[in-house]
């Protein structure tokens, strides 16, 4: 069965591909403090928002009943 993603999936999963492209180089400045604030912020933002996009899109698949209200904190990727 072919999946035709949506637009919005689309994005998604291109942003997803860019953080996991950037991550190596970020987290390297970050560890040699040579990560310039403006970046820094700019990386956060791009987080912020693909994190806010992947927690509406999980809502939007979720029964009703399952569904968490606002930004829950439930952690189902196990250990970090």
């Amino acid at each position: 069965m072919l999946t035709v993603l949506s637009p919005e999936d689309v994005d998604l999963v291109a942003g997803l591909r860019k953080v996991s492209e950037l991550m190596p180089g970020i987290a390297f400045d970050i560890v040699m403090e040579t990560l310039p604030p403006k970046s820094e912020r700019e990386f956060g933002r791009i987080l912020i928002a693909l994190g806010e996009t992947l927690s509406d899109r999980a809502e939007r698949r979720c029964p009703p009943e399952q569904a968490i209200g606002g930004h829950g904190t439930t952690d189902s990727l196990g250990p970090q």
